[in-house]
């Protein structure tokens, strides 16, 4: 059984980009234009959202009700107006009850960004990985502090540790060393990552560069969700006879 797991954190930015991001997770778009194929519709009736009355107009006309009460009418062009975090486990997770693990995630979200204003939380269960959407409104002492709120690299893995130490670690899964793996292992497996999701709705999202260029610099989670096998490749051994003939970093006479 797989034990990874996947948090990320992305930022929602456009003129219509919470409400985009908002239909995509309450599956508007899917009953909009019928399911892409790596939704298997007969399974859409067991999402369910945790956090969010409404539909997504509702939710993102709310959003922008409490931007123009703190006085911001036109947020800058390349305004963060959400920040979202996406939980996502295993495939072979479909077979247990997960909903424990998603209200985990949402009790999470609630406590660690509590300075922000969580619009929504909704779980997917009807594409091949079960995961979950949490969606941010950045307004914090009548600013959008999107960029804070994300923070750099540092605070990201901050996150992650947190997370796993007070949530995935509680569910029996671990952190796997993808460090045995070389700058052309990890090309060759991102490409694999990326073909495998031709197709998936993710790679309509709002935030589907923020995910593929996550993926380009770390695929290894991605790779064991979906399924796909991890495979280093072997350091070629050198023979007796090889190690004898080798000059190693200096030089000597034979």
């Amino acid at each position: 059984m797989a034990t990874s797991h996947i948090i990320r954190l992305g930022t929602v930015k456009g003129k219509n980009g919470v409400l985009e991001a908002l239909k995509h997770n309450r599956r508007e778009l899917h009953a909009e234009r019928g399911a892409p194929a790596n939704i298997d519709a007969s399974r859409s009736h067991l999402n369910y959202a945790l956090h969010g009355e409404g539909n997504a107009q509702a939710i993102a006309t709310h959003a922008k009700v409490q931007m123009l009460k703190a006085g911001i009418e036109t947020p800058r062009k390349n305004c963060v107006l959400a920040v979202e975090v996406l939980f996502s486990l295993p495939i072979d997770r479909h077979q247990q009850d997960t909903r424990p693990f998603f209200i985990d995630c949402y009790e999470w979200v609630k406590a660690t960004f509590c300075a922000g204003e969580l619009l929504s939380f909704d779980v997917h269960l009807d594409e091949a990985a079960p995961h979950a959407h949490a969606l941010i409104l950045p307004l914090v002492d009548n600013k959008m502090q999107g960029n804070a709120m994300m923070g750099n690299k540092g605070n990201l893995k901050r996150l992650d540790n947190l997370f796993f130490n007070q949530v995935a670690a509680r569910h029996g899964l671990i952190k796997h060393d993808y460090k045995r793996l070389n700058a052309k292992d990890r090309q060759t497996l991102g490409q694999e990552v990326l073909k495998r999701l031709n197709g998936d709705s993710v790679r309509k999202s709002a935030i589907w560069a923020w995910v593929r260029d996550a993926i380009t610099a770390s695929p290894m989670q991605c790779a064991e969700i979906l399924g796909i096998e991890i495979a280093p490749a072997q350091k070629k051994q050198k023979h007796f006879v090889d190690i004898k003939r080798s000059r190693g970093k200096g030089s000597f006479e034979t």
